[in-house]
Order: structure tokens, then C-alpha cells, then sequence
């Protein structure tokens, strides 16, 4: 295990408590010490703050104390006798020694103790090129991209789709392994707004790894059919005072920047951080729609788009140690996102001659925003050979989205529609977890975890045309209480992990009295969800493994929200109270490789069966010329495919990195006008390649190229895809800081699309501002960065 980070106090054995026994010894007849330095033993760097502790023969404690930062240790003035030697670090085997102290050996020198990662690891973390960081645990895969080169300046979006298996639509969706049905939660915590759009403003600069769980365990939310992916910001502890900043600028308005800020003194830790960011964006859209009915004329239609979105975040806390034992974490955080647009709309109908019969001329205007507080604390109580962990979260806010349409008369712009709807909501969960060691071997871990979201949306639509309106509210409640629990065991080389989770779930919201039609829904359910893990490793360099987890797509508020939301004047979007959870059985057969420094590879191959499945359905409405989108339980899929990504370092000078999906996807459903087209084919893929070359030492040039074959989907084909950033890296100021261009889209083929409705099609070409060039500068000043305290259960984020 890699460690960074600062483990502060671990109880030895039950009822062990070093403030009530000086470090030193107060005995009048102490005359020995006991003395050495403690090792990791996969990477041989010392451990600090490793608890050593010596009991006597009836385990009570004589005297204790924590490792240096060299690793070091002593314990002195202990009197003459026989005692147990404990040396203990979360994430590692207990190591007991036999010592004994007299007039001939009053001094003793243990030497150097290597410690090993204990069965609660069972994995190493493994090394994927010198940008990114891949531990491979056994229920999850860890990327590091806080020293990517790609991160500066950009946004978390832009990272996601550098990744192997993630890809991010034009819109802001994301996709794991194909599949829009994925979790995306933000230091652990899910977000009540829009978490693509939330991601496009969130600066990658302050994103510290990410998490990419394809099979979660028991321990984990089994929402999200393809699985989770968890992006944790980052968290800095240096000890003193630290910090670090960068500081961005694009083309045509981008701006972002990021500040942490770290003190730690005595017992204390307190830290601070700011991430800021504010871009324009200049995209373009064509559609155009046509229809089966020759006595309906095709529409085309232009759109020219500004956008201004940008998200702050100020956040700050403190960690106390207690003693070797307890440690809690108290946080704060205030955050603020807007997402503002305007649009104009170039309208024509065209009849079958392709001559224009009429044109019309619209503008639509976005102004979203949106603010809130997170409030999070944590504790952490290590026990003889075990650990309890309680955390409680709660995150309230509020917000606005105002979709507001116009049309063009002679040279002014009338009114044609308004939604106002403004959104106010309270999220809390609390969860505690408990491991224990049972051996060397073997361990479990059992726990629970509640949540609620209390939200109201308060909506008012006007149309200006036919001069009436409408004004409701939306309230909404669910529930979510869980326990889980898991059995992991080592036997030689292979490392078994067997779970179950149990949930109970209750969903129910209406409108109020003032809408047309009262509409009120409720959902109650209870499901199990089973969860394994094997992993075997073969040889030094190479691991296989199998799993399989049960897993569960909920509706969200948003889409069981049973009334119409214009987002722009040809296109409404509207709710289905009746959506049902939507479960999924997945399979997955993995292989790792680590080769000596120049070659690693990581592949899969899985399987996922679907029942249920909740997509989007688009329909048209001829008496008012718009496209309806909606959504609705379709019947099963059935999703299989291989991923392979694999680094080659080529000359020291020279590194590759890139990654191959393959997938298929097949859904079955009665009403075949809502599965894949019949001229569409249900195999997907996609590739990815990164190349990075050092020409001289402290510069750095990498080139970055995506492309996406035709996607299949329910009524929709997504046709090929490309685009090629290139970021240009200076180290300066003895490598303290650095100084980064890069271009975004370079190349950019845009996105197009075509959906296949009842009776008609629709096919657009979206183009995104490109190229995008941008200039950053990055700069750390402190000591050695040290790291808080390891915590298994995620804190800080959910917007």
C-alpha cells in the first residue's frame, strides 16, 4: 500500500490508552529501552506514526508510543521483566514480538521491522504510466489524476473522458462501458443537481483520484446498472503550514483556479480550500426533422448557443487526535453553480420540392443557478484488531431554473413561454461501518447506512400566446435505509470477498391542488443485494479475477416528475410517475499485468442482464410542433463486452498508454418502435491513446486522441465520434512549480446523432467551440506532504 498519509494513534490491543502512560516510563526501577525502525515491506519506506506499545505478561500496558517520520522509535526506562512487543498500523498485520529486559541485555535493539499490508488491502496498488496512479483493490479501481498534465485548466468532464471505459457526451452525460445508467457521486455523496452539467463547471484541478467500481460490494450503493464512479477532491495535510495553487485561463473567457491550504500543530489539523471556475462557451446545433407522413413537411432548424457556466466552492475544517485512538473530522463547505444561456433559433419548414414554405425565428434564454451548505462530521475509534467508523452528512440548497422562449415579429422578439422553477431540498445520511480482524487471514465488516431527501420544486408555466398559466408545487420524499456485510478471506494467493446488502426504499411525491390533474405516486420496495469477489494472483506479476453484484437503477425526482419542462421552443421534456426500479445481474472475469517498470495491462471481460430498464422515449406532438421527451420501463438488455487498457514505456523518454472497449448491447421489448433501429447493430466500441514524451529534463509534451464507432442505442444511433488534445508541461522553479498550454480539440469531429420515433426522425449535428487553448500555472510551497488520516467512509462532497 502507497502511504501518504498521516495515521495518528492505533490502539494496540482492548483497553490500551497511551495518554494515561507516559511515553517514557515513570517506574523508579526502569533501566531498559527497547528501540528500532519500522519499514513498509512492498515499498521499504519508513512508516511515521506507527503505535508501538509493550504489555507485560498479564497484557497490561507498561509504556507505548508512535513512530518519528524516519520510523523510528524507543521506549525507555522500562523495568526488568517479559513483555509482548506490539507494533500496529491500520491497513497492516499486527506484529507481536517476544522481548525481555534484565542487567545483561537492559538496552535492546529490535532493528528494522517490515511491516506487511494486512487481508483488509488484499490488493497492491499498481502503477500505470507516470501520470496515473491504479491500485487495483479487489471490489474497485482507483485512478489518480491529480498529477496529470491533462488536468490543469480543465474541467472534471474533460478529465473523465481521457479515462479508460468513461465517455461524456456533448450534452454532459456520462457513460460507463456504454451505459448512461452509471452512479456518479462526488466524494462519496450524490448530487441533487444535474451531475453532468455540475461536472462540466467543477475545475479538474481540484480532483485528487477517481474511483471506477464496475462491480461494487455490499459496502457500496448498489445504484447505477454499469456501476459507480466516485470522484474524490482532493484533501490536503502537510504538516506545518502547506499549500498548493493553480491558476487557468482560456480562450474566449475560461477561467478557473484552486487553492488548498493546510496547518497542522499539535492534536490539531485544520485545512481550507477554494475552487473557482467561470467559462463561456460558443456551440453550434443543427436538426432536422422529417416524417413518414408525406403530407407533413420536413423542419430544419439552426441554433447558435452562448453559454456561461461556473462553479465556487469554499470549504474549510479540522481534524482532531484525541489520543492513538479516536480522530474526528468536522468540515464546512459552501458552494455556488450557474449555468446561463442563450440561444437563437433559425426555424424553416421545407416542403417535399425542397422549397422553404415558412420560416420562423426564435430565441430561447437559461437562467440556472444554484447554492447550498455541506455539513459533514466523522469519527474514528480503532479497536483491538478492529475499527469503528460513524459519519454524518448533510447537504441543503437551493435553486433556480428559468427556460424562457421568444419569437421574432418584424424586428422585435415577443414572449412566447416561461417555466419558472425554483428547487429547495435537504439530503442527510448517516452511515457507521465496523471491521474486524478476525486472523491474519481473514476479516469482516458489517454496517448500516440511512438517507433522505426531502425536496420541493415550485413551478409556474406561462404562455404568453394564449395568455394563461399555471402554478403548482412538486413535493417529493424518499428513503433509503441499508445493512451490509462482507466476509474476506486470504488463502496463499487468492483473495475472496463475499457480501449481502439488504435495502428497504420508499419513494413518493405529487402535485398540489393547483394543477390541472392531481398526480400522486408512491413506491415502495425491498431488495437484496449479493456481491462476491475472487481475485488469484499467479505468480509476481499477473492476477485474475471473478465477480458478480446485483445491482439497482432508481428513478429519479426528476424524472417522475409528471409535468412539462421546456428546454427550448421545439422541444418539452415531461416525467413518468409510473417509472419502477429497473435491476441488473453483472459479471465480470478481470486480468491485471505488471510487468518490471516498462509494461502493465489491465483487461475485462463482463456481462450484464437487465430487467426493466429505464430510458429516455421521444415522440411528436403535431399539434404544437414539438418533440416530446419522456421516460419509460422498456423490457430487458442484455449488455456484454471486453475492455483492455494497457502502458508501454518505450525509452525513459517515451511512454504509451491506451485502451480499447468493445461492447454489445441488445434490448428486447414489445413495443419494438422503442429498441435499437433495425438498420443499427447492437456492437459498440471505442479506443483511446495517450503518448507522452520528455525531450529534455522539467519539459513534458503529451497527445491525447479519442474516437467513438456508431453507438447504438434505444431509437437513437449515435454516428462516429473523434477528437485530439495536445498539453505542453514546464517544470520551473526547482519543481515547485509549472507552467502548461495545451489545446483542447485540436481536432473535433462534433457530435451527430439520428433518432428514430413513431413515424418520424430527427437527426442533429452538435458542434462544440473548438479549438480551445489554455494556459496554466501550478505551484506547491510547505514540507512533505504527509496526508490526514485515512478514512473508509467518504466525506465532504454530495451538491
Amino acid at each position: 500500500m502507497k502511504l501518504t498519509t498521516i495515521i495518528f494513534g492505533l490502539l494496540l490491543v482492548h483497553g490500551l490508552s497511551f495518554g494515561a502512560n507516559n511515553f517514557n516510563g515513570n517506574e523508579p526501577n526502569a533501566k531498559g529501552a527497547i528501540y528500532g525502525k519500522i519499514y513498509d515491506l512492498s515499498t521499504k519506506q519508513p512508516l511515521s506514526y506507527v503505535s508501538v506499545g509493550l504489555l507485560d505478561q498479564e497484557n497490561k500496558t507498561v509504556t507505548g508510543g508512535l513512530t518519528k517520520e524516519d520510523g523510528s522509535f524507543i521506549l525507555s526506562k522500562v523495568p526488568h521483566g517479559k513483555y509482548h512487543l506490539i507494533v500496529q498500523f491500520v491497513g497492516y498485520s499486527k506484529l507481536q514480538k517476544e522481548v525481555e529486559i534484565n542487567s545483561k541485555t537492559s538496552k535492546i535493539d529490535i532493528g528494522d521491522i517490515h511491516l506487511e499490508a494486512s487481508v483488509e488491502e488484499l490488493d497492491e496498488v499498481e502503477i500505470v504510466g507516470e501520470t496515473q496512479l491504479i491500485e487495483n483493490h479487489i471490489d474497485k479501481k482507483v485512478i489518480n489524476v491529480s498529477k496529470a498534465m491533462i488536468a490543469n485548466g480543465n474541467s472534471t468532464s474533460e478529465i473523465l473522458n481521457t479515462l479508460p471505459e468513461i465517455n461524456v457526451g456533448a450534452d454532459g452525460s456520462i457513460s460507463l462501458r456504454g451505459d448512461n445508467n452509471v452512479r456518479v457521486l462526488l466524494d462519496g455523496k450524490p448530487s441533487q443537481l444535474d451531475i453532468g452539467q455540475l461536472l462540466q463547471s467543477l475545475p479538474a484541478d481540484a480532483i485528487e483520484k477517481i474511483e471506477v467500481i464496475t462491480n461494487p460490494s455490499s459496502k457500496y450503493d448498489p445504484d447505477g446498472l454499469s456501476g459507480i464512479i466516485n470522484i474524490v477532491t482532493k484533501k490536503d495535510a502537510l504538516k506545518g503550514l502547506n499549500g498548493n495553487f493553480n491558476l487557468n485561463a482560456g480562450s474566449n473567457n475560461k477561467y478557473s483556479g484552486y487553492l488548498g491550504l493546510n496547518y497542522r500543530v499539535s492534536k490539531f489539523n485544520f485545512f481550507a480550500q477554494t475552487y473557482m471556475s467561470d467559462d463561456e462557451w460558443d456551440n453550434t446545433r443543427e436538426m432536422t426533422r422529417t416524417f413518414e407522413d408525406e403530407n407533413i413537411n420536413k423542419f430544419y432548424q439552426t441554433e447558435n448557443m452562448n453559454e456561461n457556466s461556473g462553479y465556487s466552492m469554499y470549504k474549510g475544517g479540522f481534524d482532531v487526535f484525541w489520543d492513538s485512538t479516536n480522530t474526528t473530522t468536522l468540515s464546512v463547505q459552501k458552494w455556488q453553480w450557474k449555468s446561463n444561456s442563450l440561444s437563437d433559433y433559425n426555424g424553416f419548414h421545407i416542403d417535399d420540392n425542397d422549397q422553404i414554405v415558412s420560416t420562423e425565428y426564435q430565441r430561447g434564454r437559461n437562467y440556472n443557478l444554484g447554492g447550498g451548505y455541506n455539513f459533514n462530521i466523522n469519527h474514528r475509534k480503532d479497536l483491538k484488531n478492529g475499527e469503528l467508523e460513524v459519519d454524518l452528512f448533510a447537504n441543503t440548497g437551493e435553486a433556480e431554473f428559468t427556460p424562457e422562449n421568444a419569437y421574432k415579429q418584424g424586428e422585435d422578439w415577443v414572449p412566447l413561454n416561461r417555466n419558472g422553477n425554483n428547487a429547495n431540498w435537504f439530503y442527510g445520511s448517516f452511515q457507521t461501518d465496523y471491521n474486524q480482524t478476525i486472523n491474519e487471514n481473514s476479516s469482516f465488516e458489517a454496517g448500516y447506512k440511512g438517507e433522505v431527501l426531502k425536496a420541493k420544486l415550485d413551478i409556474e408555466n406561462i404562455n404568453y400566446v394564449s395568455d394563461d398559466s399555471l402554478i403548482y408545487s412538486y413535493p417529493y420524499e424518499s428513503q433509503i435505509h441499508a445493512m451490509y456485510g462482507s466476509y474476506s478471506l486470504k488463502l496463499n494467493k487468492t483473495r475472496i470477498k463475499v457480501g449481502l446488502r439488504g435495502e428497504v426504499a420508499h419513494m413518493e411525491g405529487k402535485l398540489d391542488q393547483n394543477a390541472v390533474t392531481d398526480t400522486s405516486f408512491v413506491i415502495d420496495y425491498a431488495s437484496l443485494f449479493p456481491s462476491i469477489h475472487i481475485k488469484q494472483k499467479v505468480g509476481e506479476k499477473s492476477t485474475f479475477g471473478v465477480s458478480y453484484s446485483r445491482r439497482i437503477k432508481r428513478p429519479d425526482v426528476m424524472q417522475l416528475l409528471p409535468s412539462e419542462m421546456s428546454s427550448n421552443p421545439k422541444s418539452v421534456v415531461i416525467g413518468n410517475p409510473g417509472l419502477q426500479p429497473s435491476y441488473t445481474n453483472s459479471m465480470e472475469l478481470s486480468y491485471n499485468y505488471m510487468g518490471t517498470g516498462k509494461v502493465s495491462v489491465n483487461a475485462a471481460a463482463y456481462m450484464r442482464h437487465s430487467t426493466n430498464i429505464i430510458r429516455e422515449v421521444l415522440d411528436y406532438r403535431e399539434e404544437t410542433d414539438v418533440t416530446i421527451t419522456t421516460f419509460a420501463n422498456l423490457g430487458e438488455s442484455m449488455t456484454g463486452g471486453v475492455s483492455l487498457s494497457s502502458d508501454y514505456k518505450m525509452l525513459n523518454w517515451w511512454s504509451w498508454n491506451g485502451s480499447l472497449d468493445l461492447y454489445y448491447l441488445d434490448i428486447s421489448d414489445e413495443n419494438q418502435e422503442l429498441t435499437i433501429p433495425v438498420e443499427g447493430s447492437p456492437l459498440n466500441w471505442s479506443a483511446k491513446i495517450n503518448t507522452k514524451v520528455t525531450p529534455m529534463k522539467g519539459l513534458t509534451l503529451q497527445l491525447m486522441g479519442r474516437y467513438i464507432a456508431d453507438k447504438y442505442d434505444a431509437q437513437r444511433i449515435t454516428q462516429p465520434a473523434y477528437s485530439m488534445d495536445l498539453a505542453i508541461k514546464k517544470s520551473i522553479l526547482k519543481n515547485k512549480g509549472s507552467v502548461n498550454f495545451k489545446i483542447n480539440n485540436l481536432l473535433y469531429s462534433g457530435e451527430l446523432r439520428t433518432v428514430y420515433g413513431n413515424g418520424f426522425q430527427e437527426f442533429v449535428n452538435y458542434q462544440q467551440e473548438s479549438p480551445v487553448y489554455r494556459v496554466s500555472f501550478s505551484y506547491a510551497f510547505g514540507g512533505q506532504f504527509q496526508g490526514r488520516q485515512k478514512r473508509k467512509l467518504s466525506s465532504g462532497g454530495g451538491l
